[in-house]
């Protein structure tokens, strides 16, 4: 079944309630730069249209409840139906009314041979060595250094044969799908190379790998573009020589413009990976800002450093309707009724599967003078947005917008949800870790509260 938008596919999810998938997929950096949407949010059960950049691409679906994304080959048009079947993601493409499978691996396009059986042996002689080459700051002359440095040229010199040839072949025949194949067997290479050379840490060799592959080609492409990430990585965020804010403020001149302005979108990340102050970080952000006009690339980092929201102590909130206020001043509209709150995320499976009792038990207080107030922790806007929705809770629902700083957060040790916390009637916190809204004991404490 093909959907009528060329330029798009459709996403099915026929599950019950389980914690939302993310839908994302790999963008250049000129696409990240126009401000393009790389991910997308699909809760249960519902259909979205997801955006394609190319004919053929890889996509990655991620249950919110883990880390690692699976993988996906996809063409525009494709409909695809997702399941969870026994605590287990499944998808496939909906072809004449049936189910094919399409998750996708290296497996796929790189053959077992006797040639890449050999590539994989020699792999091995570095890789069971890799514990001790990872230690290679401190101890740099480590007794396999010389048995890697004699090894190294002969893999070099393999991979580079046997992925040549792989390309070769494919570029022989034209067409989206093996264009796609012949990058990502690149990229496979480059993977591959790359792990070899941070367990050997030949410099020599490190050079020529960098001079080869950091090419203007590659940087444009979404997933080549990943050989300038590595190289960033070892010559600036690993090096323990010089610090982000000074190579930052040279200004990366030894690059192009484009490649100059990536180092300092990386270098800004880098900053909050390794904890500067929040000060510099935004120091850094102005700096980008008033050099490119833009944040386009930032936004998960600016969501991070909770860029332009002020510094409190209390909850900064804002409400369905986007209007912006924090929880001492809100929880004064509800002065002599009990407020019961739930603390929540759309991505928080126990947090949606409790929002049924919730509702039940708003049900049997009805009358009573009890709020039932929801504040999203942790959370993006628009899933918030679409979860408050699909679960009718947009009444009283806030999305905190100051959880990475608030001292409220860290005062009550608000570090995993659901959570639920009772204010009395002068809006005093009384109970900071109540019953969830399924147990029996929560109705009792509220008509108790309620009626003392």
């Amino acid at each position: 079944m093909k959907v009528q938008n060329p330029n798009r596919i459709l996403i099915i999810n026929s599950s019950d309630i389980i914690p939302p998938y993310i839908i994302s997929k790999e963008l250049t950096f000129d696409e990240l730069l126009k401000g393009e949407v790389y991910s997308d949010t699909i809760f249960s059960p519902d259909t979205i249209f997801f955006k394609l950049n190319e004919s053929i691409q890889l996509i990655n679906i991620t249950p919110t409840e883990e880390y690692d994304p699976h993988t996906f080959l996809v063409q525009t048009g494709d409909t695809l139906d997702v399941q969870y079947i026994n605590s287990k993601m499944h998808v496939n493409r909906i072809e004449n009314s049936k189910l094919i499978p399409i998750k996708w691996d290296y497996t796929q396009i790189i053959p077992k041979s006797k040639k890449f059986l050999k590539l994989d042996s020699m792999e091995s002689f570095f890789l069971k060595e890799e514990m001790m080459g990872n230690l290679k700051s401190f101890l740099p002359n480590i007794k396999n250094k010389d048995k890697w440095d004699f090894k190294l040229p002969e893999y070099l010199k393999l991979i580079d044969e046997n992925y040549s040839a792989l390309v070769d072949s494919l570029n022989a025949n034209e067409n989206p799908l093996n264009n796609l194949y012949s990058q990502l067997i690149k990229e496979n290479q480059i993977q591959r190379i790359s792990k070899v050379l941070n367990i050997v840490n030949n410099k020599e060799e490190t050079e020529k790998f960098y001079t080869k592959y950091l090419t203007f080609e590659n940087f444009r492409n979404r997933y080549l573009l990943n050989i300038y990430g590595l190289y960033y990585m070892n010559k600036f965020h690993f090096n323990k020589d010089i610090t982000l804010t000074e190579e930052y403020e040279r200004g990366f001149t030894e690059y192009p413009k484009e490649i100059s302005r990536y180092f300092k979108f990386r270098s800004i990340s880098s900053m909050v990976v390794k904890k500067y102050r929040k000060e510099t970080i935004l120091d850094f952000l102005d700096k980008y800002k008033e050099e490119y006009g833009d944040f386009s690339p930032l936004q998960d980092i600016l969501s991070e450093m909770e860029y332009e929201i002020q510094t409190s102590s209390d909850l900064a909130l804002i409400d369905y309707k986007s209007n912006v206020s924090n929880w001492e001043e809100t929880k004064k509209q509800w002065k002599g009724k009990i407020i019961y709150v739930d603390f929540w995320a759309s991505w928080c499976a126990p947090c949606l599967r409790a929002m049924p009792y919730s509702k039940e038990l708003k049900e049997k207080l009805e009358g009573k003078e009890v709020v039932f107030v929801y504040l999203a922790l942790n959370d993006k806007e628009d899933m918030w947005r679409e979860s408050a929705k699909k679960n009718q809770i947009v009444e009283n629902n806030f999305l905190i917008r100051n959880s990475k700083s608030s001292e409220f957060i860290s005062n009550y040790n608000l570090n995993a949800i659901p959570r639920y916390m009772i204010f009395d009637r002068n809006g005093m916190l009384i109970h900071e870790d109540a019953p969830g809204s399924e147990t029996k004991e929560v109705l009792e404490i509220l008509k108790e509260v309620i009626n003392p």
